[in-house]
């Protein structure tokens, strides 16, 4: 087994008394605090891999009712972040993303329909940049993205008429 460190965000900063019954009864690899404003828990658990490990505190907490709502992660970026991270112009990246420059095919933003700044996914512009640009870059782990995908699905899955319609495709 491997100890395997990450942070989820909380729906809700945990109570005193629900506080007193996680350090009372485990998990015991947890610590609990606020991040800017947010209520996070960070864990370093024992685990034959990162996504049993997420799975678990995730389990640990719900049995507490404490909501998990996502694992932090670095997927989300601006284009600013992305020229950042690859030490080129942000110009460069705005012409990338608009096919003003390059090879074509920059992946699509998450938010296409919003005014104002538009977020990528780095798990999808990553491969575009080591395969067009011929650069290396890190890449976001994607256990980290499954997870946040799924709880995200699991936070909204009661409010889609034929959910499990879905759910099977994740099964396929």
């Amino acid at each position: 087994m491997r100890s395997h460190t990450f942070t989820v965000v909380l729906r809700h900063r945990p109570t005193d008394e629900v506080l007193d019954a996680l350090l009372a009864e485990g998990p015991e690899d947890a610590i609990f605090g606020v991040e800017r404003g947010v209520p996070v828990a960070e864990f370093d658990r024992e685990a034959a891999n990162l996504a049993e490990a997420i799975a678990s505190a995730v389990r640990d907490l719900e049995a507490h009712g404490v909501e998990a709502v996502r694992v932090l992660d670095e997927d989300l970026v601006t284009l600013a972040d992305v020229a950042d991270r690859v030490g080129q112009s942000r110009e460069s990246f705005r012409r990338y993303a608009t096919g003003e420059r390059g090879p074509g095919g920059f992946p699509p933003p998450v938010n296409p329909h919003r005014d104002g700044t538009l977020f990528y996914r780095w798990s999808e512009v990553a491969p575009w940049v080591r395969e067009r640009l011929g650069l290396t870059v890190p890449d976001v782990d994607p256990t980290l993205v499954m997870a946040n995908l799924l709880l995200q699905a699991r936070g909204v899955a009661h409010r889609v008429e034929g959910a499990a319609a879905l759910t099977h495709l994740l099964a396929s």
